[in-house]
């Protein structure tokens, strides 16, 4: 009997089993369509696109606050002194400066007098007020002498040191809601000047 089972095993062929085959997915990708390849392409540059457009939103935005934050540097350096030493570390590098804020809309110059103190001799007083809420920089104010007939027969621009009290350090500005009295003597030659216009301005 173990002579016959013996002969019967070596009758039988062993069977090779081949394991299955797997598809790559670049034989996927080349049996689909070419409209289906051609439009997942689009899809992935279109999810590109986008990036780069979002993160270049972003880049400009970021450079435009930056812009307007140097551009208000004064205002937002009066309005918020906390924030005065970072503004200036910024403009040590940009190559700018931060001053007082220069609001000419927020100073009214009130109407003096301009009188005679003696021949060739004339003194103006004024008056010039700070209608604002920050401490501003001090103007420049620009007298206009006019004859009888208005005409301008002189114009002379004064500078902050040309006005202010002697003692008082412009640096320190023009506190808001506070006014600044102006006296001005000058002398003339050869002109009668029968009024006046003055301006505030800042150069």
């Amino acid at each position: 009997r173990a002579s016959d089972a013996r002969a019967r095993r070596s009758r039988l062929t062993p069977t090779k089993i081949e394991p299955p085959k797997l598809r790559l997915a670049l034989d996927a990708d080349a049996d689909e369509p070419e409209f289906v390849k051609r439009s997942r392409r689009q899809e992935r540059m279109g999810r590109t696109q986008r990036m780069l457009m979002a993160a270049g939103a972003v880049v400009l935005l970021l450079l435009l606050l930056a812009q307007a934050v140097l551009g208000f540097r004064n205002t937002l350096a009066a309005q918020h002194p906390g924030l005065k030493p970072a503004l200036a570390g910024a403009c040590a590098v940009l190559g700018c400066r931060v001053e007082l804020p220069a609001q000419a809309e927020n100073l009214v110059i009130e109407t003096g007098e301009l009188t005679t103190l003696g021949p060739n001799t004339y003194a103006l007083n004024t008056l010039l007020r700070n209608q604002g809420n920050l401490v501003l920089a001090w103007p420049s104010i620009e007298l206009e002498l006019t004859d009888a007939g208005d005409k301008p027969v002189l114009r002379r621009v004064l500078a902050p040191a040309d006005y202010l009290p002697r003692g008082t350090p412009p640096a320190n500005g023009f506190g808001p809601h506070s006014e600044q009295p102006v006296t001005l003597h000058f002398t003339l030659d050869g002109l009668q000047p029968s009024g006046y216009h003055t301006f505030v301005f800042y150069p």
